[in-house]
């Protein structure tokens, strides 16, 4: 049975969920983590997501991730390897049904580009009105046309993340360089 796409209304309970996540995290890669963040849409407070809490932890070094992938699957996380996603390690938890997930935890070492990426994507939509809009609506509208084919899902939502991506980079190069300048403090 394939896995349905069914996007809800935002849920207080994710940001709770992610701290019971970030906790077992913290305990299974003690020591060699840098960082544990909340990202994708159920980081983003007012945005309608999949029901999956995305989280994204940070190492000096990637191949850590394999060393100790073992304590992530005797945690309940299967192992995907790269996944699609060049340098990254990529692990999944199931509901109960064995079909749904649950959680999607991405691995990258600290200077792998898609560590900013993410999070100026989540930073950039907890800021602009319109770019959260027109991501909420795309997201919407995928879920629709393709409830039972996460590939197109994806798809369809790359053109509007690139744009937003944009403009965020824009926008906080642009801050970056008013703080360096003096202009905002």
């Amino acid at each position: 049975m394939p896995r349905e796409i069914i996007i809800v209304p935002y849920d207080d309970n994710w940001n709770k969920r992610f701290t019971e996540i970030k906790d077992v995290l913290k305990n299974i890669f003690s020591g060699v983590y840098l960082g544990i963040y909340h990202i994708g849409s159920t980081s983003i407070p007012g945005m309608p997501a999949k029901p999956i809490i995305d989280v994204m932890v940070t190492f000096d070094d990637i191949n850590t991730v394999d060393r100790l992938s073992y304590r992530m699957m005797e945690a309940n996380y299967s192992p995907k390897g790269e996944n699609g996603i060049a340098d990254r390690r990529y692990f999944q938890k199931l509901a109960v049904d064995g079909i749904n997930h649950t959680e999607h935890i991405h691995c990258f070492a600290k200077d792998n580009p898609l560590v900013k990426d993410h999070l100026l994507f989540r930073d950039y939509l907890l800021i602009d009105k319109d770019a959260f809009n027109r991501y909420r609506n795309v997201k919407l509208e995928a879920a629709k046309l393709f409830p039972f084919d996460p590939v197109k899902y994806t798809k369809f939502k790359s053109d509007c993340i690139e744009s937003i991506m944009i403009k965020a980079k824009a926008h906080f190069d642009d801050c970056r360089l008013q703080v360096s300048i003096g202009i905002l403090s």
